[in-house]
Order: C-alpha cells, then structure tokens, then sequence
C-alpha cells in the first residue's frame, strides 16, 4: 500500500512539473519578443533555478544544525556531503551537458524557429525514438508487449496530429535542433535513471551542480553567439518565474519521481506536454486545431493513461491448486 502511494505521489509530481513546463514554452515566445536569444535566455533562466536551489539548501542546512545541533549536525552534514560526493566531476559534467546545454539550450534554439505545438511535437516523438533506442541496449525495462502497443500508439497520435505536415523551409533549422536536444534530454534521462535505480544515488545530487554547469555553459554560448541581452521588467518577471519554479522546484520534483518511476514512464508522462502545450497556445497565443488534431490528441492522453494504470491493474496470478499440480 505504501509503495502504491508514493508511486501515486511520484505520478502526481511529475504531471505537475509537466503544467510548469509546458507554461514555458508560452513565456519562451514573450521573451524572446524582449529580444533575448535562445541560448541566452536559457543561460539566465537555469542561473536563476540554481541560485535558488542553491539558497534553498543553504537555508536547510542551517535548519538542521539549529534544531540539532553540535557533533550530530555535523554528522548528519558529512553524511549528506558522503551521499553527494558518490558522484565525480566527470558525472556531473555529463549530466550538465547532456541534460542542460544540449536538452534545454538546444530546444530553446528550436523553439526560437518553431511555433510552441511544432517544437512540442517533434520534441516527443525525437524522445519516444530515441529513448526506445536506448531502453533496447541499456536498462531494458520496456518488456510488456501492451506497453510497447501504448508507446506506438502515443507516437502515432504525435504525428497525426500535424497531418498534413506544412512547414516553412525555415522551420528545417528549428527541427534539427530539436531533435539534437532530444538526443541530449535521453541521455541525462537514461543516464540519471542508471544513477538511481542502480547506483542508490541520491536525487539531490542529481540537479544543482549539473544545472550549474549547464547554465554557464549556455551563457558562455548565449554572450558569444547572441551577445548581451536587453533588459526590461517584463523579461526580468518571465525570468522570476522561468528559473525559481519552472527551474529549481521542477527540475527537483521531476528528479525525485525519476526514482520511482521507469524511463520510458516518465517520458510517457513528459508527453503530456503536447496536450498542454496546445491548449496553452490556444488560449495565449491564439492558434486553432481540427478534429483531427483533436482526436489524435486524445490519443495520445489515452496511451499514456493506459501504461500507468497498467501496472496498478495487473492482478497476481493465482496459486495452482492441489488438482492442478502433476506427481
């Protein structure tokens, strides 16, 4: 029963951190009507979550050693550090770079080209392909036939949804950077589900030192490609929110449902984001979709909903009984 209600709470968590997620996509595109470049404003928004995790765990610390005290706050303090330093500098720089600089810098390079549903779209499927390539080599945790059904059927309601697929030639330069994060956001993913399940790694020491490195690394790259950035009241809001909650709060919250949650679970539920995504660009930005898109979109919510409740569904198989068994 408890191991039902933390999976239930990790599920919750994580479609949760999808809703943050997909705001961003929206506030991606006032942004960079401010005039802000993608790799940029990628830089400054991770800066922004890191600072604030950073502050958060400061303030944690400071906690414990008041309510504790003495040579039992520090213990708890070098047990904590013990737990973090697991992990070498070559880990976090992989984890920094796949899942900061070339996930996130590089979708924000696409979406900079694409209109939020276009990115969203080819975001999912580049994660669903490449992360079945890798599920196949590595944690090989895709084993049920209905599963692998459900994942099919999720790609295919992806792709039917921008059926008859018009874009403008421009549009080519923004899809290849999307599908270039996706190889990065895999990854971080694939790689960060090896660290917990296998290694017991703590999920803390997955987010703030590899968001580090990521975002200054994208700010190097922001301030050589795009230079510095204009300013304005409206940006530094968009910032408030992009890197506190969407960064800091989501990235921790999705890190810790990592843990309970299988890789191809959480990028199953990631896919949500197209669902979201469009309905954030209907209200916001205006767009429109046809019935197609509509039934393609449900769809998708379908086969997602099918792989987590199938685990919660199965029934044990029933002891073979005194006539059934074989002498």
């Amino acid at each position: 029963m408890e191991n039902s209600m933390i999976r239930a709470l990790s599920i919750t968590a994580a479609v949760f951190v999808t809703l943050l997620w997909s705001s961003s996509y929206i506030l991606n595109q006032y942004a960079f009507v401010e005039g802000v470049g993608p790799f940029t404003l990628a830089g400054m928004r991770y800066s922004a979550a890191a600072l604030t995790l950073w502050v958060v765990l400061r303030l944690r610390d400071q906690k414990h050693v008041r309510r504790d005290g003495g040579h039992e706050a520090q213990s708890v303090h070098r047990e904590g550090s013990q737990e973090k330093w697991k992990l070498t500098w070559k880990n976090f720089l992989f984890l920094g770079i796949t899942g900061f600089v070339l996930a996130q810098g590089l979708q924000y390079a696409g979406q900079f080209f694409l209109t939020p549903m276009q990115s969203n779209m080819f975001l999912s499927v580049g994660n669903m392909l490449f992360l079945l390539i890798v599920d196949a080599f590595w944690l090989r945790e895709l084993k049920s036939r209905a599963t692998f059904m459900a994942v099919l059927a999720a790609m295919a309601g992806i792709v039917t949804y921008f059926y008859p697929w018009h874009f403008a030639q421009s549009s080519l330069i923004g899809i290849v950077f999307i599908l270039l994060s996706c190889v990065g956001n895999v990854a971080h993913l694939t790689y960060s589900r090896y660290l917990l399940s296998r290694k017991q790694t703590a999920p803390s020491a997955l987010v703030l030192t590899p968001m580090l490195i990521g975002a200054a690394g994208m700010l190097v790259t922001g301030f050589i490609l795009e230079g510095m950035p204009p300013y304005s009241i409206k940006l530094i809001l968009i910032l408030l929110w992009l890197g506190p909650i969407n960064g800091a709060l989501a990235f921790t919250l999705w890190t810790w449902s990592q843990k309970q949650l299988r890789a191809y679970e959480s990028s199953l539920i990631n896919n949500l984001m197209l669902l979201e995504v469009a309905l954030l660009d209907i209200l916001f930005l205006g767009r429109s979709i046809t019935y197609l898109q509509a039934g393609a979109l449900c769809l998708v919510g379908t086969a997602i909903v099918a792989v987590q409740l199938a685990p919660l569904m199965k029934k044990s198989k029933p002891l073979p009984s005194e006539s059934d068994t074989t002498v």
